[in-house]
């Protein structure tokens, strides 16, 4: 579908990073954009609950080369973004070190990596120990990958719609979306909870419930939400210097001092619960770390996580529903950049020169 940039009017549903990053790219292309959440500001749903590396250790060469294509195409974007908009990615954090249960194990992933060319590198202990030098618990070889980048999502997202908006993008939060309107097979607007929106293009980037909005348009994507937990603390001094992922661990810690910490979800049950998670992980940070004795827990939440079941994202339009653009799917916050700009060559250039399935290619597979 190939539309002209003169006059086109988007309506994008959702200021997560996907939607920002659509949004952004869309306006600096000359599209008249309206972005749309019901939350109160950008980032207010599963993007406030990532962990925020970006990276593609933790894809898989040999199991999963979509998804590491994906990956590596989204980390490169991120270069790019630097020169375009810097704000985005200022403030970041650099590195990260990557270890599993054996050292023939990391070994192993680390020649993966670097069979694909990747910037990967094997350290041993006295290297990681200077690197981490209060990581008690120091393995006996690491993957490094300096090219890692540690940021907040929701800043990221932001600093997008800021840019969006002084490129003449609108952005209308606290509204629902109450309908997608349509005329026949083609959508002509969205109607929120404040009234009506004309629109030529529909972009869907609401996370899980893009579920929900395509549905209404009588298109199954097949979106299912996966829980994931992360923690927050608060630590008065520095003690962790770049991104560190081994068993049972994966944390982070800010400029402030704040960590943040990715935990599995398990279930609902109360010995379970966010909180009693962030408390079980604290006391291994303190066994595996010479963390502040003031450390504590500060705030344990979900994010559900769209996901597909070929752990593939979904960008394009929908089949059979003119105008309805889909862009969803994990790991959101590594590929936003890049969902962004070829989302928008897609709607204003006609161009569709990526790997992600359409949401056409979905149901036809």
């Amino acid at each position: 579908m190939t539309m002209t940039k003169q006059g086109l009017r988007i309506a994008v549903i959702g200021a997560g990073v996907v939607g920002a990053a659509i949004a952004w790219h869309l306006a600096r292309r000359g599209a008249s954009v309206h972005l749309f959440d019901e939350g109160p500001r950008p980032a207010s749903g599963v993007t406030s609950r990532a962990f925020g590396w970006i990276n593609f250790i933790n894809g898989s060469p040999a199991t999963r080369p979509e998804d590491y294509r994906l990956r590596r195409d989204g980390v490169e974007e991120y270069r790019r973004l630097a020169t375009v908009l810097p704000d985005a990615v200022c403030d970041i954090r650099p590195g990260s070190l990557v270890w599993l249960e054996t050292a023939e194990e990391t070994e192993e992933l680390i020649r993966e990596h670097q069979a694909e060319g990747a910037g990967v590198e094997l350290v041993d202990a006295v290297t990681i120990a200077k690197l981490e030098p209060h990581l008690r618990d120091v393995p006996p070889c690491a993957a490094y990958s300096p090219g890692d980048l540690a940021l907040s999502p929701a800043a990221l997202t932001d600093a997008f719609v800021k840019d969006a908006q002084a490129a003449g993008a609108t952005a209308h939060f606290g509204e629902t979306i109450i309908a997608i309107e349509t005329s026949g097979s083609k959508v002509t607007g969205v109607r929120t909870t404040s009234g009506s929106q004309s629109a030529d293009i529909v972009v869907l980037a609401a996370g899980v419930a893009t579920g929900r909005l395509a549905s209404a348009l009588g298109a199954d994507i097949g979106v299912e939400s996966s829980p994931a937990v992360l923690l927050r603390y608060s630590a008065s001094a520095p003690f962790i210097n770049r991104i560190l992922c081994g068993p049972g661990l994966e944390v982070r810690q800010w400029h402030d001092h704040s960590l943040f910490v990715a935990a599995a979800y398990r279930d609902d049950a109360e010995e379970n619960s966010p909180a009693a998670v962030g408390q079980r992980a604290l006391t291994k940070i303190r066994k595996r770390f010479a963390a502040p004795d003031d450390m504590h827990l500060v705030e344990a939440v979900v994010g559900q996580r769209p996901i597909f079941s070929d752990g593939l994202p979904r960008l394009g339009f929908l089949p059979d529903v003119e105008g309805a653009y889909v862009a969803v799917g994990h790991p959101g916050v590594i590929l936003a950049p890049l969902m962004g700009r070829l989302a928008a060559e897609e709607i204003v250039d006609g161009i569709r020169q990526h790997s992600m399935l359409s949401p056409r290619q979905s149901e036809a597979g």
